[in-house]
């Protein structure tokens, strides 16, 4: 391995068409700050940078759906031949999680089937809620099924919480909401049984996880006590040793032992949540994540290249 090997799962494009579209229904930056300026060359910039040899381009929140179904079939379109652009440019540095037009099923399902024989994209990106419905809802039991039978990889990424923020609250929403959303998602798909039905349906779920780190013992207290208890007779612990999940914003002892003491190694896979934070934040992260002790050499190259290469094999030789 060289000293450019790491393959980053979390990091997202920012076009201009998708800040245009952000504008045009009143949205005019992020949660905590203005759009951050964002092209291909600053990503390929930020890799080199921090040693990361390919990365996984996704858009995330707010999404496509602002209440227009043809809008969201048209934008999803767009936003994928664009990540299959990026890859066709540079095909060993650039992958991507495409978006499905949710919450029209049967558009996603047919978008599904485009990335995933036309386009050849990594996988694809849902975020936490869609028209105030979590991901793991049977409304999406379709969707599932088709993932699980396509064995696709599917990158959950937390979005605002539906319903009205209480008064006076102005607190950001991705500081505390988007942890907690990820969470709820991911205990929405072992509750609803969908993990079960679905064993291969590889999730990765961002920001190590959210709160589910701190949360799981809890879960697990109460396996047998309420009515979703036979959809994962395994219980809730076997199952969230089976998501996999990124490091992005996680680059401090404390997150990454509470990931590790429920999730084994071969579950983590590195990310940067660039250009969300800006290029100063990202390498103070990965410089937290690379002082971290609780990694052994194998365990640290697990995480930050082979990990990847053994689901993807595109990347496989990242680096080399």
């Amino acid at each position: 391995m060289t000293a450019r090997a790491r393959i980053d799962v979390h990091h997202h494009v920012l076009p201009e068409f998708y800040k245009e579209v952000q504008r045009s229904v009143g949205i005019t930056g992020t949660a905590y700050r203005g759009f951050p300026e964002w092209s291909p060359e600053m990503s390929l910039s930020l890799m080199d940078r921090l040693g990361v040899a390919a990365t996984i381009f996704s858009f995330t929140s707010p999404g496509i759906y602002f209440g227009d179904l043809a809008q969201t079939r048209d934008l999803a379109r767009q936003c994928n031949d664009y990540l299959a652009e990026l890859a066709a440019k540079h095909p060993k540095r650039f992958g991507g999680f495409a978006f499905l037009p949710l919450p029209d099923v049967d558009a996603s399902l047919k978008e599904l089937a485009r990335v995933s024989d036309e386009l050849k994209l990594e996988g694809v990106c849902l975020l936490t809620n869609v028209n105030d419905v979590y991901i793991g809802h049977p409304d999406f039991e379709p969707l599932y099924a088709e993932l699980n039978r396509r064995k696709t990889v599917t990158f959950i990424h937390p979005c605002y919480p539906p319903g009205k923020e209480a008064r006076d609250w102005d607190i950001p929403r991705m500081l505390i909401d988007y942890p907690f959303e990820t969470t709820k998602v991911a205990t929405n798909l072992i509750f609803n049984g969908v993990t079960t039905r679905c064993p291969d349906i590889k999730f990765i779920l961002s920001h190590a996880g959210g709160t589910l780190p701190m949360l799981a013992h809890r879960l697990s207290i109460f396996d047998r006590q309420t009515k979703f208890r036979d959809n994962y007779p395994d219980g809730a612990l076997a199952h969230i040793a089976r998501f996999y999940y990124d490091t992005a914003l996680s680059g401090d002892k404390a997150p990454l032992d509470a990931l590790r003491a429920f999730v084994p190694d071969s579950q983590i896979l590195f990310g940067t949540d660039y250009p969300y934070v800006t290029p100063d934040v990202a390498a103070s992260e990965t410089a937290g994540f690379d002082a971290y002790a609780g990694f052994d050499a194998r365990a640290r190259e697990m995480v930050e290249h082979g990990n990847a290469a053994r689901i993807w094999a595109k990347f496989a030789s990242a680096g080399a």
